[in-house]
């Protein structure tokens, strides 16, 4: 293309399709979310990392909890672009209640705690660790930490890796969702890595099906498939759970 030339979008795409390439929206943002005209009365962000600032714009009236292994992800609390109204869980969840070793990576740049994780990672991004801490955590099921919190749900799964986990422990609270956002694993990143299949089945056996794709990730050396989707899932507005009496 000629230097300095001003481009326009068909520009744009019409260039990335001759190099085989395609431009996707990245649609975590609150506006895109609440095009879904869903109305959780509470929502859990697990992987909590430094917070999920879109989804807690997209529901200014909810109350917010927050849950991760890391007791430095309390700190999201004090920011400018905490929720109004939250709690905060140190811990991990699973499907069963118990104890289980975090690996934090840590890189040339520190600490990688947004890639915390019960699981050992490998692949590409496994080469670029220079050593990781562990630390045992506590774990619990999701359903025992959410039956302190009445009402319909909202969902954020970010466990790098350990996201079917979290939903096995979570049946009665998948009952009250309105929505799940999940990362979704496609190449194997760790050494157990869920097949895409038994989430979305495990989703869908709870009523919840798969509404949009929020964010892609690629596999980081400019090859054509994606590592991860953040995957949005919700109701038919037929099968939408009853509005709760909190009287």
């Amino acid at each position: 293309m000629a230097p300095n030339r001003k481009l326009d979008r068909k520009d744009v795409n019409r260039f990335l399709r001759q190099k085989g390439l395609v431009a996707l929206a990245d649609k975590s943002n609150a506006a895109h979310l609440q095009c879904f005209a869903l109305t959780p009365d509470v929502v859990f962000d697990i992987g909590v990392d430094s917070g999920t600032p879109f989804l807690y714009q997209a529901f200014p009236e909810a109350h917010f909890v927050l849950i991760d292994p890391r007791a430095e992800s309390e700190k999201t609390l004090s920011t400018p672009d905490a929720p109004a109204k939250a709690s905060f869980h140190q811990l991990a969840l699973g499907a069963e209640a118990g104890e289980m070793t975090l690996n934090i990576p840590y890189s040339d740049k520190g600490e990688q705690g947004a890639m915390a994780s019960l699981r050992q990672r490998q692949g590409y991004l496994a080469d670029k660790i220079e050593w990781v801490e562990t630390r045992q955590v506590a774990v619990d099921r999701l359903d025992s930490i959410a039956a302190a919190y009445p009402g319909r749900v909202g969902l954020k799964v970010d466990t790098e890796g350990f996201e079917d986990e979290v939903l096995a422990g979570a049946p009665e609270t998948l009952a009250r969702c309105d929505f799940v956002i999940l990362e979704m694993s496609l190449t194997q990143r760790f050494d157990t890595t869920t097949p895409p299949s038994q989430i979305i089945a495990r989703l869908a056996a709870a009523g919840l099906e798969f509404r949009d794709v929020l964010r892609m990730t690629g596999d980081g050396r400019g090859g054509p498939a994606p590592r991860l989707m953040d995957i949005l899932f919700t109701r038919w507005a037929a099968d939408a759970p009853a509005p709760l009496n909190h009287a």
